[in-house]
């Protein structure tokens, strides 16, 4: 299936002036990280730095000179998925701020573009690595390079990353682990949904389960995986992005066997279906 376009041939264009950019202040960020200021949100698990907060207003900047009359969602200066707009801009500056402060190189800034409520495009930007994974409607690429999901439901000596919201036992996604670890797989929790949907999209990981993602956790990671032909569901059917409950990403089939390991999951506290 040929993917829907955006409807603004200029938008690849911004999208990759703003990834070169993001991952150019998250890396000075990062070097300086023993400097940031950083504070709990709502709970000790919940962190943001000078960096979140500085990094997305340079976003939400750049989106209104270019596009005002776009919407915008943030997770920290806020906004909301706007209906009657056609277009918004949701963003997550730093996802995995946890381990950003602590110098854990495993983090990214998500900024992801909704077209009537579908995420169609956007950009994931690791900066330890230097890659900005992109897609802007027709395919998802890194580097220039096409990316590809992993084929198949074979999880033997694969990767399947497990994430969870900050303050929330992995052990809520234990039928899921066990469930990969009996087909020969290995899950791992890192701490960055926004990078785990990126690496699926390129392959790298074999799928990603997350238990409770935040709209811009996901917005740009969804439009990555299912560009690079893989598909994005809940336990018990299609995944509606800002709608609460976990998420799914891998294969067609990869993501049916892992998505009834899901349903197998007891209710708790942001693990709703």
């Amino acid at each position: 299936m040929t993917p829907a376009t955006t409807g603004d041939p200029g938008l690849e264009a911004s999208l990759r002036e703003l990834g070169d950019e993001l991952a150019r202040r998250l890396r000075v960020a990062f070097a300086g990280r023993k400097r940031l200021g950083v504070r709990r949100k709502a709970s000790a698990h919940d962190l943001v730095s000078d960096a979140d907060r500085e990094i997305e207003a340079y976003v939400r900047a750049f989106v209104h000179a270019r596009y005002p009359e776009d919407a915008f969602l943030g997770e920290e200066s806020g906004g909301q998925l706007a209906s009657g707009v056609r277009r918004c801009w949701v963003v997550d500056p730093v996802d995995g701020t946890m381990n950003f402060v602590h110098g854990m190189a495993w983090a990214a800034s998500s900024v992801g573009v909704l077209v009537e409520g579908s995420p169609l495009a956007g950009i994931v930007v690791a900066p330890f690595s230097g890659d900005v994974y992109l897609c802007a409607g027709a395919g998802a690429e890194l580097g220039g390079e096409p990316l590809s999901v992993a084929l198949g439901a074979d999880l033997r000596g694969e990767i399947v990353l497990l994430e969870v919201p900050s303050g929330t036992s992995p052990s809520v996604l234990g039928p899921v682990a066990d469930a990969v670890i009996a087909a020969g797989g290995s899950p791992r929790t890192m701490g960055s949904g926004a990078l785990a949907l990126a690496l699926v999209a390129s392959g790298v990981v074999h799928a990603v389960v997350h238990a409770g993602p935040s709209v811009w956790d996901v917005a740009a990671g969804v439009a990555l995986v299912e560009q690079a032909g893989g598909t994005v569901r809940s336990a018990l059917g299609p995944y509606r992005l800002g709608q609460p409950g976990p998420l799914v990403a891998a294969s067609a089939p990869a993501a049916e066997l892992l998505a009834a390991a899901l349903a197998r999951c007891d209710q708790v506290a942001g693990l709703d279906r």
